[in-house]
């Protein structure tokens, strides 16, 4: 018996025949038993079985004469993700990576044979990038050489109103806390997975009330309401996370598990880890010298600097150091997520297909992430350092606002801005995570995730997740842990400069944020590797399936709807 051939608009999908004509039905995936000879005329009689193409019959449904060159996936080539319409048995060894990451992998590449021509997104972003940084080399250097001169003639009168350089020791002690914080907390995510989420919980929350009580206790009330807002809801959300625990466990070892098998993610997370060091000691060094130069009450005692001595003008630089720090500080963590995020979906497309993963994974994804998607990270990067110096703004107000009601308003700005930042960290992640894999641009990039993810159903899986809670509840932990040695060393070595107790705050300040953004960059790798995951369960689920079958039946267990949403 001859078989026939079937002829559908691009693009088209092999399904495999059934057994007998007794047993025709929609096909899904709880029968992938259908094989030989279906298309037979003797017993199709022309018609088309119920539901089975959704009513329609295709045009030119019989060709007798040919068979259709494009019967079969041809293995270069995959349909877009809008038009899988139709439920499929995938083939035995997985569909290859799409296209456009091929693409996006080649722009990486060595090879001189590629025609592939990188595509630089959002170069407007490099461009004010670099001018950012060409001014904070400015306003360092102004900074530093007045310093200088200010210290040779006027040492002593200075020393007595402001900062000096025993503040650089108080600062690097408080980053050699972080580093070991940050380092501990990577280690113990990597041996223990359902714990670790577990203690983070926990120690946050203690560590909110802890503070909570001292800040009643000195009468920082302004402070004490925020840190009670956010242990309450903490305490709250404890119980209603309680049960998905497991789940993210399960991801977290997952995650954990291709860490061990490309090191090179964690030593990429450590070299961020080191540029960020020095570069805070730079910034340390600039913000302490443009303190003593700018600062008024100083700056009129020095009398052989340069500078106008106002108000106004140091404020707006101390603003701009800031902004700086913070911008500079997601360029490199984000810069870190693209990277490895690139290696994640090497992992979950390319392995176990005849392509397999590049031998050097993490150093092709670090070339594209400064070549062809260096403009989107730095525009992400900028919307996230806006609403940063705006929240620390709006809590060094609430901190000096003498009127209860004043302070306690600034307070509630505090924690709308910082929720609105942290939904922006959120979502740029998982866009983030496509400007890896396919090099768009980053609004090209948020639009596309977004809308895959709905129309897959992932966005249930995602929310249910914790990682990126639990890595940043860690940030803040290890941030908060940092400030209190930052307060603890100027109560027992009690420095010059801080006599009176008035710079107190700014050192517990800095301390914070450097503690903070310590733990940011090198957890960012397990985040990259949950954000990464996701997307790439929306993108191709049968890829995940065949590398992770743990995590994807578990999946499909716990979310009947995501089941439903691939075939949809």
């Amino acid at each position: 018996m001859s078989q026939q051939y079937y002829h559908m608009p691009e693009p088209i999908h092999y399904y495999p025949p059934p057994t007998s004509p007794s047993s025709i039905h929609p096909y899904t995936h709880t029968n992938p038993e259908k094989t030989s000879n279906y298309y037979n005329n003797n017993n199709y009689n022309n018609e088309t079985p119920s539901n089975y193409y959704n009513n329609e019959r295709p045009l030119n449904y019989y060709n007798n004469n040919e068979r259709p060159s494009n019967y079969y996936y041809n293995n270069n080539e995959r349909p877009p993700y809008e038009s899988q319409n139709t439920s499929y048995m995938p083939p035995q060894n997985g569909y290859p990576p799409p296209p456009s990451f091929e693409q996006a992998m080649n722009s990486g590449s060595d090879d001189s044979k590629s025609n592939t021509r990188t595509k630089y997104q959002d170069l407007w972003a490099v461009v004010l990038f670099t001018l950012d940084l060409l001014a904070f080399i400015a306003v360092s250097v102004i900074s530093l050489r007045n310093y200088v001169i200010i210290q040779r003639q006027n040492r002593t009168s200075v020393e007595n109103v402001t900062l000096n350089w025993s503040t650089i020791w108080i600062l690097m002690f408080c980053a050699g806390i972080g580093l070991v914080l940050s380092t501990g907390y990577l280690i113990l995510a990597h041996k223990f997975s359902k714990q670790f989420i577990k203690v983070t919980f926990f120690l946050s929350i203690v560590m909110y009330w802890c503070f909570t009580v001292y800040f009643f206790i000195v009468k920082y009330f302004s402070l004490a309401i925020l840190f009670a807002i956010v242990a309450i809801f903490y305490t709250l959300y404890w119980f209603w996370w309680k049960p998905l625990i497991p789940f993210s466990s399960i991801i977290l070892r997952t995650i954990t598990s291709i860490m061990n098998r490309y090191k090179a993610m964690i030593l990429t997370a450590f070299v961020g880890l080191f540029v960020h060091i020095l570069y805070t000691i730079w910034w340390i060094f600039t913000f302490i010298a443009a303190y003593q130069v700018w600062y008024p009450a100083a700056c009129k005692q020095a009398k052989t600097t340069s500078t106008n001595c106002q108000t106004g003008q140091f404020t707006v630089i101390v603003i701009f150091l800031l902004f700086t720090y913070y911008w500079v500080s997601q360029v490199i963590q984000t810069f870190i997520h693209v990277t490895t995020s690139g290696v994640f979906a090497s992992y979950y497309f390319l392995e176990g297909t005849p392509q397999g993963v590049p031998p050097s994974p993490t150093l092709g994804s670090a070339k594209r992430a400064a070549t062809a998607s260096f403009g989107s990270i730095c525009f992400g990067s900028l919307l996230v350092a806006i609403l940063q110096v705006i929240r620390q703004l709006l809590r060094s107000l609430a901190q000096d606002v003498d009127n209860p009601l004043g302070a306690f308003c600034a307070a509630c700005a505090a924690v709308i801005v910082g929720y609105i930042d942290a939904l922006l960290e959120y979502f740029n992640f998982y866009a983030y995570t496509q400007v890896a894999i396919y090099g768009k641009s980053f609004c090209d990039a948020a639009k596309d995730t977004w809308t895959m993810i709905q129309d897959r159903g992932v966005e249930a899986v995602i929310n249910d997740n914790l990682i990126g809670s639990v890595v940043t509840m860690g940030s803040f932990l290890v941030g908060m842990v940092t400030a209190l040695f930052g307060y603890l060393y100027t109560i027992i070595f009690h420095p010059s400069f801080n006599d009176g107790g008035g710079f107190t705050p700014l050192i517990v300040f800095l301390a914070f944020i450097i503690g903070f953004q310590m733990l940011s960059i090198i957890g960012s790798v397990i985040f990259s590797g949950a954000a990464t995951t996701f997307v790439c369960l929306a993108e191709d689920p049968d890829a995940l399936a065949r590398t992770k079958p743990d995590l994807y039946n578990e999946v499909v267990r716990t979310y009947p709807g995501f089941a439903q949403g691939i075939r949809a």
